[in-house]
């Protein structure tokens, strides 16, 4: 492949080119890992790629499966399948070929925590159903491993301590690719450990479990930029306000700490990130869930309400480029941002109604001109009973197709998975309760790095 093309593929992929990744060729292409061959291939090899965005149905230990072409669901028993070993599905990872399937599995007094991974046969669409194989169960921890959360106790008003922020047992969350390498990533975020995959062998790395004590503890995965070559993962917990940065070994699949960067300084903090999204190689945004101070929080210091942040990775820095709002109509986080993404040129931010008073009352889309990364300008928020089904709440989770034309939002709490148009900004396809859905999760679309 010439340079000129392969240039002007990464552009269009979102990825500025480092040295190294500048020289290479149709041959190098070919060399890479099948997961991870959509993030260097040409376009004619892109568009190649199957298009599946998949979940898993907590409660009914099923695999959700979604052809993103023709908007056919499959959903198919988990607990039916030989070899399956059991417990809770909790969150799901899809390689870009869409062939290889990991399923995260709770700990319960009965079943260990476990990485399950498949192998997709076949899908017949057609037909309504996939073939499926159990290939390798990986052991994470064993049955009645227990959590270990620092609880804290309500102090203000504005937040009270949900009791979903502290399952009881090991939970593996936030599975990740690393690009131009052979690793899955995930967090345990009930402990400290994060768990890594070496996706050629299928077992864990030789670096895992990563544990760096007063960095890992209760993280919700590692989030890495185009070329893999740094990371950041979030604090998903109460008064955790730093984003801490890795520099990446591919080889070894190791992470070293560089910095913490706290959302704040030492007066006040945002705290209570999921997920990150980079921009570019060095920028990249998160957005904060806590509302108020807890007993964590120490004297003095005040809770900046959710708001989304600008990261510069190499500085070391973050800042606030949108603060919260009261206003439905308003500018602003109005609710708990539980995820963000980037797409076509804006941001959207899933408004989780989840950690407040009242529970899983409503739910928001709110979305963004990211023309000026610093000043971003809003463009409407979707509404349940308006752009969302009447009974909708809980904006969980936000899966962006590789073409970035189309956005999965998955909302656990009221059983929808809906299919967002970026071009159009509307809701085009609606799977809930009626099609057999009772609580998706972990919504994750072949071609992305999370």
């Amino acid at each position: 492949m010439k340079k000129s093309i392969l240039w002007s593929v990464m552009a269009t992929m979102g990825i500025l080119a480092t040295n190294s990744m500048a020289e290479t060729t149709s041959a190098d292409y070919n060399t890479y890992p099948l997961e991870f061959q959509s993030m260097a291939a040409p376009l004619s090899e892109v568009s190649k790629l199957k298009n599946v965005m998949v979940a898993v149905d907590m409660m009914e230990a099923e695999l959700i499966l979604v052809n993103v072409h023709n908007d056919i669901m499959l959903q198919q028993c988990l607990d039916c399948l030989a070899g399956w070993p059991g417990g809770r599905p909790q969150h799901v990872v899809v390689s870009s070929d869409a062939k290889t399937i990991y399923v995260t599995t709770d700990a319960s007094a009965d079943s260990a925590a476990r990485v399950v991974i498949l192998k997709v046969k076949k899908y017949n669409w057609n037909e309504g159903f996939a073939e499926l194989k159990v290939v390798k169960s990986l052991l994470a921890e064993d049955a009645g491993t227990l959590s270990t959360f620092n609880t804290p106790t309500q102090t203000s008003y504005e937040q009270p301590i949900a009791s979903w922020t502290q399952p009881g047992m090991t939970q593996l969350h936030g599975p990740t690719l690393l690009p131009y390498s052979k690793y899955a990533y995930f967090s345990q975020w009930t402990d400290n450990k994060i768990r890594v995959i070496d996706t050629k062998t299928q077992e864990f790395a030789a670096v895992d479990p990563i544990v760096i004590e007063g960095v890992t503890e209760n993280s919700h995965g590692v989030f890495f930029n185009k070329s893999g070559t740094l990371g950041i993962s979030t604090g998903y917990y109460y008064d955790n306000y730093n984003i801490d940065l890795f520099k990446v070994n591919k080889k070894t699949g190791g992470l070293k700490l560089k910095k913490k960067i706290r959302l704040g300084d030492e007066n006040s903090y945002a705290a209570f990130t999921h997920f990150n999204t980079w921009l570019d190689e060095r920028y990249a945004v998160t957005a904060s869930m806590q509302f108020g101070a807890t007993s964590l929080t120490p004297e003095g210091v005040s809770i900046i309400p959710p708001s989304v942040w600008m990261i510069d990775t190499w500085e070391g820095e973050a800042w606030k480029i949108l603060d919260s709002t009261n206003d439905e109509f308003g500018s602003g986080v109005l609710r708990s941002a539980s995820d963000l993404t980037v797409a076509a040129g804006k941001l959207y931010i899933a408004e989780e109604d989840s950690i407040d008073g009242i529970y899983g009352e409503d739910g928001f889309i709110s979305i963004y001109d990211l023309s000026d990364r610093n000043e971003p300008k809003f463009i409407k928020r979707l509404k349940p009973g308006v752009e969302l089904p009447a009974d909708f709440t809980v904006a969980h989770g936000l899966g962006v197709t590789a073409n970035q034309r189309f956005i999965y939002i998955t909302s656990y709490a009221s059983r929808y998975i809906l299919k967002l148009d970026t071009k159009t900004d509307t809701i085009v396809k609606v799977y809930g309760a009626e099609d057999g859905l009772t609580m998706p999760h972990g919504g994750y679309v072949s071609g992305a790095i999370r």
